[in-house]
């Protein structure tokens, strides 16, 4: 067994997300382009250490360490489907993903964690994995695969994309989040007509090779810049300032520019004077 297991957590974007309606067993069918980008925590597993959880870094305010932490979660959810008595790790999660924004941090925290686990356990079973992951939450299955895809279901089901070509992405992240969040919006969402999914079947069939947010889009805009209290107007000051449209990441409240790698520091530069918001140069993965 290693004493110590270390890897990336990435975050992601979402280059198009609709919802097409709500389910039986109350979750919300969606359909999504989800993208991981280059701004990453670090999860440690150590066996060195009592069994616990960590949590540290410029980003840390907001995730728990705690057992309800997602990434203890999932692996304490491995174990159990694994049927053993195996021995349990520290986990020690160095925070550059705000919490709640969007990003998936959380996710991306856990499906990391279930990678490193099940190597230091030597469980080779990616079904298992992927029963955990879903076990946890909604995006963690997209995170244990590539870096883009097509996302449905509430998130467990997630078909590989080709890559895309590097792209430049400017992150654009509130400091204030609203709490339940994605339930909120969901249920301001089901006051309204729903998608058809023709969006994410256009884009996927398409596969184009120089994306700009024209070419994205996300059915929470609908109801989530008058939900979250100046989300609107950071929205509008930021398209002012860089002469274009920025796009909202999953639930929010993180906005994105996406486009070419060499425009994305000047259009950084560019947003600098927005105030209430921290911005992000960082690049699509492949």
């Amino acid at each position: 067994m290693h004493d110590t297991l270390t890897g990336s957590a990435p975050a992601k974007i979402n280059l198009v997300l609709e919802v097409l309606g709500r389910r039986k067993d109350g979750y919300h069918e969606i359909r999504t382009v989800i993208q991981k980008v280059d701004l990453c925590d670090t999860v440690t597993l150590a066996w060195d250490r009592d069994p616990g959880i960590t949590v540290v870094g410029p980003a840390a305010r907001g995730t728990p360490a705690t057992r309800d932490n997602l990434a203890w979660r999932a692996v304490e959810t491995l174990r159990d489907l694994a049927g053993m008595r195996l021995p349990l790790p520290h986990i020690a999660i160095e925070k550059s993903i705000p919490a709640a924004s969007g990003l998936g941090g959380g996710a991306s925290d856990a499906a990391t964690a279930l990678r490193l686990v099940a190597r230091a356990w030597d469980i080779d079973d990616e079904s298992m994995l992927a029963r955990a992951a879903n076990a946890v939450g909604s995006d963690e299955a997209f995170f244990l695969g590539g870096a883009t895809a097509l996302v449905s279901g509430r998130g467990e089901t997630v078909t590989p994309c080709s890559p895309l070509p590097h792209h430049g992405v400017v992150l654009f992240i509130p400091r204030e989040t609203l709490p339940n969040k994605t339930a909120t919006l969901f249920a301001l969402l089901s006051q309204q007509p729903f998608d058809d999914g023709d969006r994410c079947r256009t884009f996927v069939e398409e596969h184009p090779a120089q994306i700009s947010v024209r070419n994205t889009f996300n059915a929470f805009e609908r109801v989530a810049f008058e939900t979250f209290g100046g989300l609107g107007a950071v929205r509008d000051a930021l398209a002012d300032a860089i002469g274009d449209n920025v796009r909202l990441s999953g639930a929010g409240p993180a906005l994105f520019w996406i486009g070419p790698r060499g425009e994305a520091a000047a259009v950084a530069s560019r947003a600098s004077d927005v105030s209430g918001i921290d911005v992000v140069v960082c690049q699509t993965l492949r």
